[in-house]
């Protein structure tokens, strides 16, 4: 799943009405994925520090299980192996 889709799961399972969960397990993909989306908004949105010779330096923020934060869900990596 993207992060875009998965920000879509949310927005329409979630909505206003309902409470949003504090944490969110997802397989590997989908966390690869929101990670980069996290990636290219601090860099498409000039919040970085450039380190010459090094790369972008950004601040992401990480929520108490060491998961990374979308829409103020942590995102929690599945430990499930899934074989295609």
């Amino acid at each position: 799943m993207t992060a875009n889709e998965l920000r879509n799961y949310f927005n329409n399972t979630f909505g206003i009405d309902n409470p949003w969960p504090k944490t969110f397990e997802v397989d590997a993909e989908t966390y690869g994925n929101c990670c980069q989306a996290a990636f290219d908004w601090y860099i498409s949105n000039y919040l970085y520090n450039m380190i010459p010779g090094i790369g972008y330096k950004i601040n992401l923020t990480i929520g108490q299980n060491k998961g990374l934060m979308l829409k103020n869900i942590e995102l929690i990596l599945s430990n499930k192996v899934v074989v295609k």
